[in-house]
């Protein structure tokens, strides 16, 4: 389930971090070819895979094909997400899709087609998985049932993280200035993220049992047996459900929901079958470890810790790679793709930090927190050898299997032997607790560490900074090829003007105006300069004056007035200043500046240039 839940998150990495422009050099025409030509080669390539492992191993034994299966299934998911990736970058998926009716205006319904193409992919896998082994590894049979578990499967999977774009689409919709102004300020969009997570943490649960169409576990002792271990343990749920498998081979029990009021206890036929009912008790009571050492809640603490973590570094990260000599070099050099290349720097990177992340330090506590709930079991004198049982049986039933490494759990064998070295040593089980005590302290202590440093680069607007370097880099080698181009001169001032560097952006408004002297907007900010650079030197009053009227004449806009304003303030005249002033604070369509130019009223009314 971790891996699968994985899969899809780079899945999801792949399509937001799509160029947002359509490739200049696909028609949607040629778009859906090379897209149906990408379905059609997957589907050959994974029929021959199964078809090829299917003859190699018709003589093996039960034991030995699970693992090559599973094997033949990381093969495929991976095939699949480079196909995937293949439509998006290079078929242009994402343009196409936008293409269709109500798209451009949500997200949520852009990344819910954009991931249906990425199901039709599973789909494929599911189809020919079905056809070649589900008579020798017990899939669900009819094939549609099949398909329909696993699709439910990872909908419960990739749903929640729709559910918050369409919830977006919402806010976007009902409140568009409250969710940009919140959006816009570092504050506000941790708040929603935070929001967001705490609504899905209690929402989720609930979803996830429907979409898998778990049923209430019927009256019986066993259930009854589950409902006294919870009382004595004082672990408190929503309910406990039956778990139906969604691949036909799914003997297992897990608990969702961090919170009593969402938390459901699932346990899959397979696994009442397989074992007895001390035994489903010792695998209950290691579900219930999991809520009593919390660790559904620290799963809730490494996630914000990560998305701290992400929201403070990945853009300035970004921003300082992207001012680099061998970056700068590839985009200076006019390869084609631009795009796509920018696409790819910002996915990748991204892409490895979560890969580093979830394999590697969630992964190490996963293994630890599945451990720890072992020991938990060894809490009910005489139910820790039940659970060793529970493991031999579950061991037996995987085979290889289950012997494989494992990044989220210590395979079957390693816990076997460590539950009985516990049994055998009570001080074993107290040591791993108070290490993985000190493992949590150390991850919160080295994040803390990390924070203060981050908040600090952000306050200081350093990303900001490298952003500009890179956008000034970029303008400055567009002019070195296309010198008369007016509009990259006048970008580049404005990017001057917001770094500081007035007496460049002089220049390049010079330069601008030279080009194209009836512009306005050039002619209003060449203006606005003259009338407020700091160099006194560089001042020119009488010449801002006239082409500020000059703009005002060609574009009477309120921005161009204001500067007109402030020239007539410049050179004595505030009877005019203020008349200007007072016509553009009656105008309704001012609304949004009436803080500003109530500010410059009163300015030319009480100061003297």
């Amino acid at each position: 389930m971790y891996q699968t839940f994985i899969f899809y998150i780079v899945v999801i990495l792949i399509y937001t971090a799509r160029p947002e422009q359509p490739l200049e050099l696909l028609q949607p025409g040629s778009s859906l070819s090379l897209i149906l030509a990408l379905l059609l080669l997957f589907f050959w390539l994974v029929r021959k895979r199964c078809q090829r492992l299917s003859q190699r191993t018709r003589y093996l034994n039960d034991q030995q094909l699970p693992a090559l299966y599973d094997r033949l299934q990381m093969q495929l998911q991976i095939g699949a997400i480079i196909i995937f990736s293949g439509m998006v970058y290079g078929a242009d998926l994402g343009s196409l899709i936008k293409l269709l009716p109500l798209v451009s205006k949500s997200e949520g319904l852009n990344n819910l087609l954009g991931l249906s193409i990425f199901f039709l992919l599973q789909i494929i896998i599911w189809q020919e998985s079905h056809h070649y082994f589900a008579e020798r590894i017990l899939l669900i049979r009819p094939r549609r049932a099949y398909i329909k578990g696993r699709l439910r499967f990872a909908l419960g999977l990739v749903l929640p993280w729709l559910s918050i774009l369409f919830i977006i689409d919402l806010f976007n919709l009902w409140m568009p200035r409250i969710m940009q102004q919140a959006l816009q300020h570092p504050l506000g969009e941790m708040a929603l993220f935070v929001l967001f997570l705490l609504i899905l943490t209690t929402a989720a649960p609930p979803l996830l049992v429907h979409l898998w169409q778990c049923k209430k576990l019927p009256e019986s002792p066993l259930r009854q047996a589950i409902i006294s271990l919870c009382r004595q343990q004082q672990v408190r749920y929503r309910e406990i459900m039956l778990w139906p498998p969604f691949e036909g081979r799914m003997a297992t029990a897990a608990v969702v929901g961090a919170f009593p009021f969402s938390r459901y206890l699932l346990i899959t036929p397979d696994l009442i079958r397989l074992l007895n009912g001390d035994e489903i008790i010792a695998v209950m009571s290691h579900e219930l470890g999991h809520v009593r050492y919390r660790h559904l809640l620290f799963f809730l603490l490494f996630f914000l810790t990560f998305f701290f973590f992400n929201f403070l570094y990945f853009d300035l990260g970004l921003a300082w790679l992207l001012t680099t000599t061998p970056v700068s070099a590839l985009l200076d050099s006019g390869v084609g793709g631009q795009e796509i290349f920018l696409s790819l720097l910002e996915m990748l990177p991204l892409l490895l930090l979560y890969l580093f992340f979830f394999r590697y330090i969630f992964g190490f506590f996963l293994r630890n927190f599945e451990r720890q709930a072992d020991l938990a079991t060894l809490d009910l004198p005489g139910l820790g050898p039940y659970l060793v049982s529970a493991f031999e049986k579950l061991g037996f039933l995987l085979g290889q299997a289950g012997e494989k490494p494992n990044w989220h759990h210590f395979n079957i064998p390693q816990r076997i032997a460590f539950l009985k070295t516990a049994l055998a040593n009570p001080q074993i089980a107290e040591n791993h607790h108070q290490r993985l005590k000190k493992y949590l302290l150390v991850y919160i202590l080295v994040f803390l560490l990390i924070l203060l440093p981050g908040i600090y680069w952000q306050r200081s607007g350093m990303t900001q900074q490298l952003n500009y370097r890179y956008l000034s880099q970029r303008l400055e080698h567009l002019l070195k090829e296309k010198p008369k181009e007016t509009k990259l001169w006048f970008a580049l001032s404005s990017l001057y003007i917001e770094t500081g560097k007035e007496e460049k952006a002089l220049t390049a408004l010079h330069q601008a105006h030279e080009l194209n002297p009836e512009d306005p907007e050039t002619l209003n900010n060449l203006a606005w300069l003259l009338l407020t650079i700091k160099d006194q030197a560089l001042r020119d009053h009488p010449r801002a004056f006239q082409l500020a009227q000059k703009a005002a004449t060609l574009k009477p806009s309120p921005h161009i007035l204001d500067t007109l304003a402030e020239a007539y303030w410049c050179r004595g005249d505030s009877t005019v200043a203020i008349t200007i002033t007072e016509e553009l604070l009656k105008d309704p369509e001012n609304a949004d500046n009436l803080d500003y130019f109530s500010q410059q009223l009163e300015k030319f009314k009480h100061t003297r240039p």
